[in-house]
């Protein structure tokens, strides 16, 4: 746990201070209301992330509440950059979805929280105590999402050929397959990826930041060369 971050979170039962990121001002005040109304206090609201260290007056909150549409890159970059100048914060997003490889994607790049705004009154209190504590805290449907299960080879080699845009019919006559199989071992890449199209799925292997190419790339090149 960041050592800056130990003063501020020593206790779940402490009054944290928080500071806010939210565009949609009914969203924010859903946010404000939770924190107060479970003791916490808001130390700062701004419509985004970058606004908060542009107003940042030395003040150092325990922890970084920011809504998002989802937990994309920006938003999560932004919060990367500013934790040093706020004395790496613990940070929470609230989204309307946050589907497997977003959650993933949000935690690897050092999000502490991800929180659904169908949850914000009953839960958003406790999430921001537990990563305060220096725990990580996932809605518990993308529980099994964190971590990506592992592909088999037969997988990844279907979903390398999905990257370079061969159909179903094409993975099947390149290797030697019925149709019927190169689908199902789709599903269930598909199903271990958290996706469910092979648009998702080609952005998730493309992805460097997502660590999710387990070895596809090089099964993609290999193919390639060799012609099957």
């Amino acid at each position: 746990m960041d050592s800056a971050r130990d003063s501020s979170c020593d206790s779940a039962n402490e009054r944290l201070a928080v500071a806010v990121c939210a565009a949609d001002p009914v969203l924010e005040e859903r946010i404000c209301d939770a924190l107060l109304a479970s003791g916490h206090s808001v130390q700062a609201r701004q419509e985004n992330v970058r606004g908060l260290l542009a107003a940042r007056n030395g003040s150092r909150p325990a922890c970084v509440v920011a809504a998002v549409d989802a937990p994309a890159g920006d938003t999560v970059g932004a919060l990367r950059a500013i934790r040093p100048s706020l004395g790496a914060p613990a940070t929470v997003l609230v989204c309307r979805r946050a589907r497997g490889p977003e959650v993933r994607r949000a935690l690897k790049l050092g999000v502490d929280g991800v929180l659904l705004e169908a949850e914000i009154e009953t839960a958003l209190a406790a999430v921001v105590e537990v990563v305060c504590a220096g725990q990580v805290s996932v809605p518990s449907r993308r529980r099994s999402d964190v971590t990506a299960r592992a592909l088999t080879t037969r997988e990844k080699q279907i979903l390398a050929l999905v990257v370079v845009g061969l159909t179903n019919t094409q993975i099947a006559n390149r290797l030697y397959l019925a149709e019927s199989t190169v689908k199902s071992h789709l599903s269930s890449a598909f199903s271990k990826l958290g996706v469910s199209s092979r648009y998702e799925a080609t952005t998730v292997i493309l992805d460097h930041e997502q660590g999710l190419g387990l070895g596809v790339r090089e099964i993609e090149m290999s193919q390639l060369s060799t012609g099957g």
